[in-house]
This record gives structure tokens, C-alpha cells and sequence, in this order.
């Protein structure tokens, strides 16, 4: 089973589930508050590219 990330609307806490793929859209109860406002949001893991940052300009050359 996956891992996702999920947010809390009601306090903004993230957190993690290890959560099957038909459920990953469900609301989700946070462990912070309690409150069953957890959504699914993008992984920051997911979203990295790790490669080297882009560059713009001529880079020092005139």
C-alpha cells in the first residue's frame, strides 16, 4: 500500500497514511485535532526534483 500525504482544513496539520487507493480521497480524521477534514495533497517527496536547479541569464558572460 501507498504512503499519502494528507492536510487538515480545520488546523492545518499534514500527515501521513498508509492508505489503499480507494480510500485515498476519502476525508481523512487528523491526528491533531480530530476532526475528519484531512485531504489529499501533493508530496512534497513527489514534487522535488533533486536535479540541479535551473539557471537563467547569461551566467556571467558579456
Amino acid at each position: 500500500m501507498p504512503i499519502f500525504e494528507y492536510m487538515c482544513d480545520s488546523c492545518g496539520t499534514v500527515f501521513e497514511e498508509l492508505e489503499s487507493v480507494t480510500n485515498r480521497d476519502k476525508p481523512h480524521e487528523c491526528p491533531a485535532c480530530g476532526k475528519k477534514k484531512g485531504r489529499r495533497i501533493v508530496s512534497t517527496f513527489a514534487t522535488s526534483g533533486g536535479g540541479p536547479a535551473a539557471s537563467c541569464g547569461t551566467g556571467g558572460v558579456t
